[in-house]
């Protein structure tokens, strides 16, 4: 009897060792038995997160796991795929201050390792729900604010506004401004200090509490001119043509505007620049006397009783300046000559030289046999002479210029 209890021991280890042995093998390739499911708790009228929050595994009648929400509204719950099967889900389950949920597994595919649960909104006390609205008409020293009340939580509105600071999730302990409910909006100038940001919410309080809406950021003007970046187009060896767009004046009309560029980053008008009375809302200037394969960075600038402002820098570098080449296709090949030639694009400067290089190894150079077919552009031909019969040439078309000596496309031919 002693054996048979010893084999039924052994057997149920080994079982054991086995399911564990093809868990391991099932994650070896890429599928879990349990997945990891990570989410965050908020509150959906203040949408701040919860902390303590419960948050179980159940099939509606009985509770396998239970985790609470961090300070930060996090947590994780582990749900296995047998489960999932069962009809396990998982249930926000709080205390009565708050309602219970459902979070959907829809979109989980089963055997993964972690699924991103995203954030559950649940609902609290009936507080008001708000809906802060962008700020428009922002300056220097205010901004105007408009929010709705979406919910008044089936109590009287008794207060509402704003709520500010330089701090993120300003509340009524901090600077507040009311304002008067119309309709289920309401609107309000803030006062505010120059070149700085702000976080704005709107609030509303009634008899149960005080609802807030989403939290929007504010940056007041510095009083200089607000640009564009600069766009850079008909970009040459030499010239560029440089456009941007005056956004803001700051408060005070630009007296004058323009670009300003340099070989190092953040060019001022201590720079190279190129300015001009202010005319309209776009700012356009051909900047030249750049240098060839070069890089450059551009910025416009606009000068009013604040002092200058300038746009987001741009870069760009210059083309080479070399001039364009084609080769032409060798004609009237004999024993000891031939007739090539090719066709040449000036770009931004004067040719002042051009002909065919040729040899019998590949890619020739000007310090190979070449021709000299003149100077300028447009169209050459060339005699290529003195050449050995029976034997395989290489050769391209060429051009110099002042930056440089540039080829155009190799070609080949047998001498008879």
């Amino acid at each position: 009897m002693r054996h048979k209890v010893t084999l039924i021991l052994l057997i149920t280890a080994l079982s054991s060792l086995i399911f564990h042995s093809c868990i391991k093998d099932l994650e070896k390739e890429g599928i879990y038995v349990t997945t990891r499911c990570h989410g965050y708790i908020q509150d959906m009228a203040t949408h701040q997160p919860i902390q303590g929050i419960k948050i179980v595994t159940t099939d509606g009648s009985t509770i396998d796991k239970t985790v609470y929400s961090e300070y930060d509204g996090s947590f994780s719950v582990n749900i296995t795929i047998d489960q999932l099967k069962k009809g396990y889900y998982i249930s926000v389950q709080p205390d009565s201050l708050y309602e219970s949920q459902i979070i959907p597994l829809d979109n989980m595919t089963l055997g993964v390792e972690q699924y991103d649960l995203g954030v559950v909104n649940i609902k609290g006390p009936s507080i008001p729900v708000l809906l802060t609205g962008e700020a428009d008409e922002v300056t220097a020293t205010s901004a105007h604010c408009q929010a709705t009340v979406v919910s008044s939580g089936n109590s009287a509105i008794i207060e509402c506004g704003f709520v500010y600071d330089i701090y993120q999730y300003p509340t009524t302990e901090t600077h507040k401004v009311t304002a008067n409910l119309n309709n289920n909006r309401f609107d309000a100038v803030l006062p505010l200090i120059p070149n700085t940001t702000y976080y704005v919410r709107s609030y509303a309080r009634n008899n149960i509490g005080i609802g807030y809406g989403e939290q929007i950021t504010i940056t007041t003007l510095n009083g200089l001119a607000t640009l564009d970046s600069t766009s850079v187009s008909q970009i040459t060896a030499t010239t560029a043509m440089c456009t941007s767009t005056l956004i803001a004046d700051g408060g005070s009309p630009v007296s004058e505007c323009g670009v300003c560029w340099s070989t190092t980053p953040n060019p001022t008008i201590e720079n190279l620049h190129n300015g001009q009375p202010n005319q309209t809302s776009t700012i356009q200037h051909r900047i030249t006397n750049l240098q060839p394969n070069t890089r450059y960075y551009i910025r416009s600038y606009a000068r009013n009783t604040a002092g200058i402002a300038y746009g987001p820098a741009s870069s760009i570098v210059t083309l080479n300046g070399l001039p364009t080449v084609t080769t032409a296709i060798a004609t009237d090949i004999t024993d000891h000559s031939a007739v090539a030639g090719g066709n040449v694009a000036m770009g931004d400067f004067p040719i002042l030289k051009r002909g065919v290089c040729y040899s019998t190894t590949p890619m020739p150079t000007v310090s190979s046999n070449h021709t000299s077919d003149g100077s300028g552009s447009g169209t050459f031909t060339s005699q290529l002479f003195n050449l050995t019969p029976g034997t395989t040439y290489y050769y391209r078309a060429y051009a110099t210029n002042v930056v440089g000596t540039s080829y155009g496309e190799q070609f080949v031919f047998v001498t008879h």
